[in-house]
């Protein structure tokens, strides 16, 4: 018995999405090893419904791009790559309940793409506060890092 549940568990824990993160001030991204751009993507969309969140948009910027590309006879960057609006109202109504101005947050983005390389990430540009004692953009950038990393569970 005790050799079936630790066959289980190891199981599982190779089950487990690897990941780096790369962060600095501006970006976080997450690199994924072991799932696919499709697997991110709907990983991530499911989290952000079962947050709560709803997706306001959805931009095919690999499409987009890579046909500029090759009309200006250049290699496309991206293999794939979606951005994703979202927005939650009663997240949005505690940002602007602290600053009117931080309505120009929305809506949150988030993006998940594959490079020519077949390098899988998702990511988000940090939000930054507008005046000095605002604290909803370090709740948007751990939402957002909330998200992102739950989708990998």
């Amino acid at each position: 018995m005790i050799k079936i549940l630790l066959s289980i568990f190891l199981l599982c824990s190779f089950l487990k999405a690897n990941y780096e993160i790369i962060e600095n001030e501006n970006i976080f991204i997450i690199k994924t090893d072991n799932r696919t751009f499709q697997e991110n993507l709907l990983n991530l969309k499911d989290e952000i419904n079962f947050e709560g969140f709803t997706i306001v948009y959805e931009l095919n910027l690999a499409k987009a791009t890579n046909e500029v590309a090759v009309l200006l006879e250049k290699k496309g960057v991206l293999k794939e790559g979606i951005n994703l609006g979202i927005c939650k109202s009663s997240f949005t109504l505690q940002m602007v309940e602290e600053n009117p101005n931080n309505i120009n947050y929305c809506p949150l983005g988030l993006s998940v793409y594959q490079n020519s390389k077949n390098e899988n990430f998702i990511s988000y540009k940090k939000y930054k506060a507008f005046k000095s004692g605002d604290k909803i953009a370090d709740k948007i950038n751990e939402v957002l890092k909330g998200l992102i990393l739950k989708s990998l569970d």
